[in-house]
This record gives structure tokens, sequence and C-alpha cells, in this order.
């Protein structure tokens, strides 16, 4: 019976030790970083942490992180549970979860295209006004306690 305990705990044990531990860093990155390196964390799982400016009020399955840039923000997506709950508003929050992108239209970044390619229709190009905006949908969350 010894030998049989032994076995199954040394089998246990090496089974546990071969696991890869697929982990989010400890130590979260601001929502300013997304936008910075934004590009290169696409797809990736990133633990994010800023002040929740806003919540949905059609549910609460969006918040929205501010990282103390004027004017940028983080939306958060509520995937892989119900909702962010209502003491989150005016709260920091840590959301761990992946960094998608999506590309929107805009007038500056026309104006700016413009000037640079000096379209000779007066027109931008479709490539030339978009601009890129990134969002997290999220897994997990936590309100830091501060």
């Amino acid at each position: 019976m010894k030998k049989i305990l032994l076995i199954l705990a040394a089998g246990l044990f090496a089974l546990t030790a071969c696991q890869k531990n697929v982990k989010v860093e400890e130590h979260p990155i601001q929502v300013s970083q997304v936008f910075e390196q934004g590009d290169s964390l696409v797809g990736d799982t990133v633990l994010v942490e800023g002040y929740c400016m806003h919540l949905c009020k059609h549910g609460g399955k969006k918040a929205f992180l501010s990282g103390g840039v004027q004017g940028q923000f983080l939306r958060c997506n509520a995937v892989a549970f119900e909702a962010f709950a209502p003491e989150s508003m005016n709260n920091t929050l840590r959301v761990k979860g992946v960094v998608r992108a999506f590309d929107v239209p805009t007038q500056e970044a026309a104006a700016k295209e413009e000037a640079e390619h000096h379209h000779t229709d007066g027109q931008a190009c479709d490539a030339c006004t978009m601009a890129r905006h990134y969002y997290v949908d999220a897994l997990e969350y936590t309100i830091v306690e501060e």
C-alpha cells in the first residue's frame, strides 16, 4: 500500500512539475502602454490596470478604463463573466484579458495623410483615413483596494 501511494505521489509530482505555467505578468501594465505597444500586444493575454470612468448602463458588459492621458480610454468587454459589478465605477480595476484591435476612419488621419501623400483627386485613400484602436476581451477582473 505504501509503495502504491509513493508511486502515485511521484507521478502526481512529475505531472505538475512538467506543466507549463501559463500565467499573466504579476505586475499590470497601464492603459497608455496598451496604446504604445498596441500591435505587439494584439492576441496576447495581459493584465491591465486603469481607472473605471464609465460602465455600460445596459447591463455593465463594458467597462471603460482611463490611463491618465486626456481622451485615451480602453474598452474592456466582459466575455468570460456576466458583467462588471456596479461598484467597479470610479475605482481602479485590474483586468486580465486578450488585447484586440480595430481600425476606425478619422478626419484627423485623413487630413494628415492628405498633406503627406498629396492626393491628386483631393480625396484621401481608405488606407490613409484609418486609425488603430485597441480593446480588451476581459476574462476576469478585480477592483484594486487602495
